[in-house]
């Protein structure tokens, strides 16, 4: 279909071309597939079709511009709740509010804009799952912080290409590409590359584990803290974040990773970001990401137990578990509340959850 009549007949009705988005698809990915069935960029069917000339120097997936997705709704004949699907508003229990904001949004990846272009890998995905696909398309959960890994394919998302280290920037990849996993500066096909493959031991386990509850409880609003206690994601999801600052962001975060790396048997590592102004953990990069979800999905593992004895054998104070955190919930102040008694002052903490009583271990050593 020549680009012409898109141009031409955009106010006139449907439009012949009405590919809809598929299951959990990103809205980014089903514009730039609607925008290379009429042959064209995704810049310029974009600008038509927002009337935005800026385009992707916004955040479009955030769903907050209601002239674009009235425009899909209405041009595509796609029900309203499907075409939310494509963007964070269509999650059940995403924190909605936070993305009106200028800065980061919470759980969201920066696109990191700068001279009006995306200078972050706000993107990732599963070379595997493109690969399976008889019409490769992103996901929307690969665009969420805490997902690094990919549960059917047993491996670790990317988030750049893998010859040219260039971000993945799907809105740039030219028309004339074979595939929309083509990468926008060195044509390389996405799905050829090689994701590294998951080891096969209960901390990678239980990183999916985690993953996948937390994908579902932003469908479902509930996040399952322990065997007997659910709680509720618009109150996990901020005390999540705080204790993933403490790893990555706070005074003695580096002293707090080595010991939680020591004890699970992991090397130490130390974030890369990308400027002093940018440290927040939506700006990582997925590999730093794993891992520090690695720490998170271990710390919290047999609520409230394994928590409070970290907490104890890194000395961590009530202070550094509540210092900038506001309106925290009454189930996380209980448990700090334990931390503050010295409940298990003077225990170990063994790989994945049991605790037992001794007087030193790797950490105590760390620390």
């Amino acid at each position: 279909m020549p680009s012409a009549w898109f141009e031409s007949g955009l106010s006139g009705g449907l439009w012949p071309l009405r590919l809809k988005p598929y299951d959990d698809e990103l809205l980014s990915s089903w514009l730039v597939r609607l925008s290379r069935a009429y042959g064209m960029e995704a810049s310029r069917f974009c600008a038509n079709i927002g009337r935005h000339s800026a385009f992707w120097n916004r955040d479009i997936d955030k769903g907050i511009y209601p002239e674009v997705l009235e425009v899909l709704i209405n041009y595509t004949r796609t029900p309203l709740p499907r075409v939310l699907n494509t963007t964070f508003w269509g999650y059940r229990s995403f924190p909605a509010w936070e993305l009106y904001g200028s800065g980061v949004s919470p759980w969201l990846l920066s696109i990191g804009l700068q001279d009006g272009r995306r200078q972050r890998p706000w993107l990732q995905y599963c070379p595997y799952c493109l690969c399976d696909d008889d019409d490769p398309y992103f996901r929307r959960q690969w665009r969420l912080t805490f997902v690094t890994v990919c549960p059917p394919h047993h491996c670790r998302l990317l988030d750049r290409c893998v010859v040219c280290d260039a971000p993945c920037h799907i809105h740039q990849v030219p028309r004339d590409a074979a595939a929309i996993t083509h990468c926008y500066r060195c044509q390389f096909d996405a799905r050829q590359a090689q994701a590294p493959i998951l080891r096969n031991n209960a901390g990678r386990h239980r990183l999916m584990q985690v993953q996948t509850w937390l994908i579902e409880g932003l469908n479902q609003d509930h996040y399952p803290l322990s065997r007997t206690q659910s709680v509720s994601m618009e109150e996990f999801l901020p005390v999540l974040r705080h204790l993933g600052r403490l790893l990555s962001t706070r005074k003695g975060s580096e002293t707090l990773r080595a010991g939680l790396c020591g004890e699970m048997g992991d090397a130490y590592f130390e974030p890369s970001f990308p400027s002093s102004q940018g440290r927040a953990i939506e700006a990582l990069s997925v590999t730093d990401r794993f891992r520090l979800m690695l720490l998170l999905a271990w710390w919290l593992v047999d609520w409230p137990d394994q928590f409070v004895a970290i907490c104890a054998m890194a000395k961590l104070t009530v202070t550094d578990l509540r210092s900038n955190f506001l309106n925290r919930p009454e189930w996380y102040k209980d448990v700090v509340g334990q931390v503050a008694d010295g409940r298990f002052a003077g225990m170990k903490f063994t790989s994945y959850g049991t605790v037992r009583s001794v007087n030193t271990g790797r950490m105590q050593q760390a620390l």
